[in-house]
């Protein structure tokens, strides 16, 4: 869950970013287009007033052209540009006022100088052909020769040319600024390009880091469902077996204490028996005894009696251990696991200790491997599960060799630890290998004391730490009894309480 919140936050924080560059490129781009359009227009009206000047000092001078032309040829074609140009010059003018608002200090100074050296060329071209056309050639010739209006034609040029410099170093600049607006826009455009290739680029990698993160969530739930599926097998095997072992103990229990109570029945009736002849000895009341009757009183004082007591009293003793060993099972397996660190080596050597004295009078010994970390478990079980083992590894010894007791202690995959206590002992038998695990049953030659709860307690005690024990045997040459238990008791609590 804290993963995918984190990738929340993150894919949110990427969107936001993306969102941010978007506006601050949009903007940047809106605000230098508005600029350069701005730009664009005043440099369209800079041109338009360097080519109105240009125009009206056009036509000046083709109306200056156009009266020479004729002053020298007197040919009335000459006049034609001349009319035309006198014709514009009014328009020329008043356009090259309109579009010098631009430039308004300019305006107010040169135009009322521009309009009376425009009328006064103008005056002067008027009078020369004027005379010209009332056939004073002469008079009109001299007035071009001193070059009457020459200074105040020189004087339009200069002014129309200060306009259109203006005007050029104006739309110099503009180009200027249009070049730095349009390198703006580019490096804009190639800012903005580089951040969207980061936060798409950071995008595929959160999406791809998303997607291994959704991959393994998967894969986790299907491990997770396996494990749960695992579980509930497991579950129903262990319901399985208990139910089987329940039926199993309810037989053994049935069966086993039912045979003494049947012996004191028996044995109770056998004492009823005895006693009649007690009864008649005792109880005759002044009768005459018989010698039968003495007889039989003093065989059941001395012998029945004595037999029939016996008896019930190692049935009620056989009983009483029955119910001590099902006490003993029934305390281990409702007894509170306690996990903690525990060394196997200290273990082993710990039971090989408690036989050490056994051993040395036979001239058996107990080799010890034990290159295993540390477990997490129930030390008191462990230890009682190893005690059993090597207790009757030493009680069923075979009595033609020394015992050579082994015990191992080898990783058995990522989460289970394998404990193997090796004896060459007597062996048992291949249809006895799962009889020896279930209570009060023994196996092979029955010349040991005990009650056959030893290793039922073993397995009882191993399962209840989520592991099992196996048993690998051959007659007449020894047995492995391996314990499976897993590395952290802790986990199978956890799963046990889940």
């Amino acid at each position: 869950m804290q993963t995918v919140n984190r990738n929340i936050r993150q894919t949110a924080i990427l969107l936001l970013l993306g969102a941010t560059l978007l506006a601050i490129l949009a903007g940047s781009s809106t605000f230098i287009s508005f600029r350069s359009d701005a730009a664009f227009e005043k440099t369209v009206v800079e041109r338009q007033l360097r080519r109105s000047a240009a125009d009206l000092l056009s036509a000046l001078q083709d109306a200056e052209t156009g009266q020479r032309g004729y002053l020298i040829t007197l040919d009335p074609a000459f006049l034609e540009p001349y009319e035309k140009a006198r014709a514009r010059i009014p328009e020329l003018r008043a356009a090259l006022e309109q579009r010098l608002v631009i430039d308004p200090d300019r305006a107010t100074a040169m135009l009322p100088e521009l309009d009376a050296l425009i009328d006064l060329r103008l005056g002067l071209i008027t009078t020369t052909l004027q005379a010209a056309e009332a056939g004073d050639i002469a008079a009109a010739r001299a007035i071009v020769a001193e070059g009457q209006g020459k200074p105040a034609m020189d004087r339009v040029r200069d002014l129309l040319d200060e306009v259109i410099t203006a005007s050029d170093q104006r739309m110099a600049a503009l180009v200027a600024q249009q070049g730095r607006l349009n390198l703006w826009l580019q490096v804009a455009s190639v800012l903005g390009g580089i951040a969207m290739l980061a936060v798409v680029g950071s995008a595929f990698v959160l999406l791809a880091r998303q997607l291994r993160a959704l991959r393994d969530a998967e894969d986790e739930l299907r491990r997770l469902n396996a494990g749960l599926e695992g579980r509930v097998q497991q579950r129903t095997e262990d319901l399985m077996r208990a139910n089987q072992e329940v039926q199993r103990f309810a037989y053994i229990v049935t069966h086993d204490l039912r045979a003494p109570l049947v012996n004191i029945m028996g044995f109770t009736s056998e004492l009823e028996t005895a006693l009649k002849p007690l009864q008649a000895y005792v109880l005759a009341d002044g009768e005459t005894v018989t010698e039968d009757n003495i007889r039989d009183a003093r065989m059941a004082a001395a012998e029945d009696l004595p037999e029939a007591l016996a008896f019930i009293r190692s049935s009620t003793r056989k009983m009483d251990g029955l119910i001590n060993a099902i006490l003993k099972i029934s305390r281990d397996g409702r007894r509170e696991l306690k996990p903690e660190t525990v060394d196997l080596k200290a273990l082993a050597e710990q039971a090989a200790a408690s036989v050490a004295h056994q051993l040395s009078e036979t001239g058996g010994e107990v080799q010890i491997d034990a290159q295993v970390p540390p477990l997490v478990t129930d030390r008191l079980s462990v230890e009682q599960a190893l005690g059993n083992l090597v207790d009757n590894a030493v009680k069923y010894a075979s009595p033609d060799r020394p015992l050579q007791l082994k015990i191992r202690a080898l990783p058995e995959g990522p989460r289970l630890v394998r404990i193997e206590v090796e004896d060459n002992g007597r062996g048992i038998a291949e249809a006895d290998h799962e009889r020896v695990f279930e209570l009060f049953r023994r196996s092979g030659s029955q010349d040991q004391a005990g009650e056959g709860i030893g290793l039922a307690h073993v397995r009882t005690v191993v399962r209840n730490l989520g592991g099992e024990i196996t048993l690998r045997s051959v007659p007449g040459k020894g047995s492995t009894f391996t314990l499976h238990l897993p590395v952290d008791l802790r986990r199978v609590l956890e799963t046990v309480r889940t």
